[in-house]
């Protein structure tokens, strides 16, 4: 067994014993309890998250374990990406291709944790692939899977639209792209409408409400602030880091020009939503794997400087799963909190019922924690899954809302006759308000 295929089923033992320890973070427990209210799609996000909690459900004997089917796709990606590259890098290249997929912070983070960026960046590997089997043989079978994938990619996250941008160039420049595809696009279509279904008919029924919320949520801005847009760059730069994105940018015609494409039109892309919006760090990430392999492309020449970033890497994501696993209270007050940190409200909050919580991330985490149903108050905070559950509409006479320390209950509630009738401390964060209905 070569180097390659070892570090590779290694690596794979290795997080699936992670993701059973790691307790989930809050939305990861979010997208868990949409897999308890099975829908065609969601509010938040498209369904296929929610379809691989579903099967993890099945195996959930066992601490985290109901991450387990996730983690085996996200490690299916990896594999795609490593048979997409056979034929343009040696196994020592791949070899380093795999390390810097597996240690950069946001990819190999996101193969652990289930969130929707996870089967989004397994269909876009696909799709790649499948294009590249179609490309080389032009049939009706091999062109209605290249558009199914596409399709379910789009179920994954509606980023996946990006991949279709990227082949634009392809179809309209080059002659031996357009005309099999304009032939063979009845059934590159029909794959993509059959793999979309779900959530266009979720939409239908619910006045495109998810389509509508996630424009807004990138493009809804008015007014720009130059923040956006440097917070933007600052996080990219640290995120694939310096040195990688030196070397992808040296690139040249080392590789073909589909890898230019899909590495560098999301990070564009998403650098001009910046004018209308706050992108979220995490926005491109299909672009990452396409970037990891325009910097091995000068490979043994940037040798020193790409070990030296795993090396990096490496220790920093050792540390970062040694806290949380061993120090818990020390990662409370960083960004990797939510892992925990919902911890003392679970304790207290263990036997009231009925229990209604503030915020959806809050909500799911006690559920996962208590095994047993708590909903968010409807119509606190922004509008999300729970808005649309009966369940989160209070029936009883009295009740149980967990929210930070001196928030109010929402106005609508006030106005409509309830009021506080006890508030109990949790911690330096927390408190639990005691409701009586009118």
């Amino acid at each position: 067994m070569s180097k390659l295929q070892k570090t590779f089923w290694l690596a794979l033992l290795l997080k699936l014993v992670l993701a059973a320890l790691l307790p989930l973070t809050n939305d990861e427990a979010y997208y868990w309890v949409w897999s308890q209210h099975m829908q065609l799609s969601f509010f938040d996000h498209p369904p296929m998250v929610a379809w691989l909690f579903w099967l993890g459900n099945q195996v959930d004997f066992f601490g985290s374990m109901v991450r387990w089917p996730g983690v085996l796709m996200g490690h299916a990606t990896l594999a795609i990406w490593l048979l997409l590259l056979q034929p343009f890098f040696s196994e020592e290249q791949r070899y380093y291709w795999l390390l810097l997929a597996l240690f950069s912070p946001l990819v190999g983070g996101t193969n652990l944790l289930i969130t929707p960026d996870l089967p989004l960046l397994f269909f876009y590997a696909l799709s790649l692939y499948l294009f590249y089997r179609w490309r080389e043989r032009p049939t009706w079978p091999l062109a209605l899977a290249f558009g199914f994938s596409m399709g379910l990619g789009f179920t994954s996250k509606y980023v996946m639209v990006l991949f279709l941008m990227s082949l634009l160039p392809l179809v309209l420049l080059s002659r031996d792209v357009r005309r099999p595809f304009f032939r063979h696009l009845g059934w590159i279509g029909f794959g993509l409408v059959a793999g979309t279904l779900p959530v266009w008919l979720w939409n239908f029924l619910n006045d495109f409400a998810s389509i509508r919320f996630q424009a807004g949520h990138g493009l809804g801005a008015r007014i720009w602030k130059p923040s956006w847009t440097i917070e933007y760059v600052l996080a990219q730069i640290g995120i694939i880091f310096p040195v990688v994105l030196y070397w992808a940018l040296r690139a040249g015609r080392r590789l073909p020009r589909i890898f230019h494409l899909c590495a560098w039109l999301p990070l564009v892309f998403f650098f001009t939503t910046t004018f209308r919006g706050y992108v979220e760090a995490n926005w491109p990430i299909v672009a990452y794997p396409a970037v990891f392999a325009l910097a091995l492309a000068s490979w043994p020449r940037n040798a020193f400087a790409l070990q030296s970033v795993l090396t990096l890497w490496g220790v920093l994501l050792t540390g970062l799963a040694a806290i949380i696993l061993l120090q818990p209270v020390w990662a409370k007050p960083l960004k990797f909190r939510e892992f925990n940190q919902f911890n003392t409200l679970t304790v207290v909050a263990k036997d009231l019922q009925p229990l209604y919580a503030r915020s959806y991330q809050m909500a799911a985490k006690l559920h996962f924690a208590l095994k047993r149903p708590i909903y968010k108050l409807k119509g606190m905070n922004r509008k999300d899954f729970y808005d649309y559950l009966e369940e989160s509409e209070p029936r009883a006479k009295e009740f149980y809302v967990a929210v930070e320390k001196n928030e109010p209950l929402p106005v609508s509630y006030s106005a409509r006759g309830f009021h506080v009738v006890e508030k109990r401390a949790v911690d330096e964060t927390f408190e639990l308000l005691k409701v009586a209905a009118p």
